[in-house]
């Protein structure tokens, strides 16, 4: 490599809160033009430290030097001044605005004293037009999805002419395609100078796409490598502190009476003519491409939304058609966004745990606090909840034990069959296991369990039955036993004529 410039450097940067040392003296570089990733399993102080090179957060002590600049008192609207964009995993944006209101929140142009929208909108076509992407900027945002939205994000940093451009998990709920998309405006990015610090728990990503690799562990810097030189192996032991230990034992568990029985149901463009089962003590896998209509699915199953045609059916009876009455007959659904749907980060995790089982633990509208407890001690336990004191809020945890609230709060209501959408989506590979293994437990108390899940090797590890949906309709289904081939195949091309 030549000889480059930095253009972010962090100097000894320490950061606490109350007595927990998150940040342990950070020295961290970035070149100009390069692309670097950083690891860590969830609480190793990633968020933290982007926080604080992005103005969020001010560190303890330590210097943050941006451009050769040694900065004081970062704020956004400072950090934003000197080029920084932060594109996080759950996006800023404001759903009910158009792209152009959000490409330009706090940031209006104006002409003679009132707002220039048509030079906002020259802007906005020629940054879209730079990017290589047909977005409409006065589409409201919400009847965008979530790749077109991550392309709206970059367009923002653009906007201000970052340098520096932070991705958080940025592929998290792409498709392939998408995916390589983004990786291609990634590397255009990077030819035209931009610095660019970036963050998954993907592997193949981290080696297709990064320059770099630097590794987080308790609040330290592990280690950096040219990404040519470090290996899968390399990494997660330096995440982990240890090897990790990828396999998971299939027990044989006893299959029992049919939990879930879907039968030809239709919804729109959404779906159709959807039938599979579900049974007691068994863990099937909606596969299929981002796109493909699971989702849609399991939310027709739960209640969320109606459906056409077709009939839906637990232990023999027919299901609900509202949310709270499908919960009550014994069916839960742990949300693909739990920052969003599944969890309430401003109370505690003891309140997120019991929120569900308020009706059944309460009486006359007076709360059990013994019983609340006895429910949130177990869930802590089982759940191997870290740390395990579910007095903080639950946007105190990382991404792995948030999904553990989130779960623990549908196991307080007792339920018969799980729907999982992808459970472990920004979760890094020491959680995944814990919540693999969570899953086979679950599955061995009897319980049925149904994942939508885009992680082709997830789906191998976990599945006893594969369901593969293509374009809105089921394209096949394989044993547990089928391999990546065979699950792509269907996936891509559905059934063989």
């Amino acid at each position: 490599m030549t000889e480059q410039s930095f253009a972010l450097k962090t100097k000894d940067v320490y950061k606490s809160f109350g007595g927990n040392h998150v940040l342990k003296g950070i020295d961290f570089e970035l070149y100009e033009g390069e692309v670097q990733a950083l690891l860590g399993i969830n609480g190793a102080g990633k968020s933290t430290l982007i926080k604080i090179i992005s103005g969020a957060l001010g560190q303890d002590r330590g210097e943050v030097v941006i451009g050769g600049q040694t900065t004081k008192n970062l704020t956004p609207s400072k950090a934003q001044a000197l080029g920084i964009a932060t594109i996080y995993q759950e996006t800023s944006l404001y759903p009910k605005l158009s792209v152009l209101e959000n490409l330009f929140v706090g940031k209006r142009m104006k002409k003679r004293g009132l707002l220039d929208w048509k030079g906002m909108e020259e802007v906005s076509k020629e940054i879209f037009k730079r990017l290589g992407v047909d977005i409409n900027p006065y589409e409201k945002m919400e009847n965008l999805g979530k790749a077109s939205a991550q392309l709206v994000e970059i367009a923002k940093a653009l906007t201000i002419n970052a340098k520096i451009l932070i991705m958080d998990e940025p592929t998290s709920s792409l498709s392939k395609q998408e995916t390589e998309r983004l990786f291609e405006i990634v590397r255009m990015l990077k030819a035209e100078g931009t610095s660019i610090i970036y963050i998954s728990h993907r592997m193949e990503e981290i080696f297709q796409i990064t320059d770099r690799v630097t590794v987080m562990r308790d609040g330290k810097i592990i280690g950096t490598k040219k990404t040519k030189e470090a290996t899968t192996e390399w990494i997660t032991r330096s995440m982990l502190g240890k090897e990790v230990n990828n396999s998971l034992e299939k027990s044989r568990r006893h299959v029992g009476e049919i939990l879930l029985d879907v039968q030809n149901l239709s919804s729109g463009n959404l779906f159709r003519n959807i039938s599979f089962q579900v049974h007691r003590g068994e863990i099937v896998v909606l596969s299929g491409l981002v796109g493909a209509g699971r989702t849609e699915v399991m939310r027709a199953v739960f209640g969320i939304d109606g459906f056409d045609s077709g009939k839906i059916f637990f232990k023999g009876a027919p299901v609900k058609r509202h949310t709270w009455d499908v919960i009550k007959q014994g069916i839960v659904m742990v949300p693909e966004d739990r920052g969003r749907q599944g969890l309430v980060k401003e109370i505690s995790a003891a309140e997120n745990m019991v929120m569900a089982a308020l009706p059944e633990i309460s009486r006359m509208g007076i709360r059990n606090r013994d019983k609340e407890k006895e429910y949130v001690e177990a869930q802590v336990k089982g759940l191997l909840l870290n740390p395990p004191a579910a007095g903080l809020d639950g946007g105190a945890y990382s991404g792995g034990n948030q999904q553990k609230i989130v779960i623990g709060k549908w196991l307080n209501t007792h339920p018969e069959l799980l729907i999982l959408d992808e459970p472990t989506c920004g979760v890094d590979v020491g959680a995944k296991m814990e919540i693999y293994k969570l899953i086979v437990s679950l599955a061995e108390e009897g319980k049925g369990i149904l994942i939508v899940s885009s992680d082709i090797e997830e789906t191998e590890m976990i599945a006893d039955r594969i369901v593969i949906m293509r374009q809105g309709m089921i394209a096949g289904e394989l044993s547990g036993e089928a391999d990546k081939n065979a699950i792509l195949g269907l996936a891509l091309a559905g059934k063989e004529e």
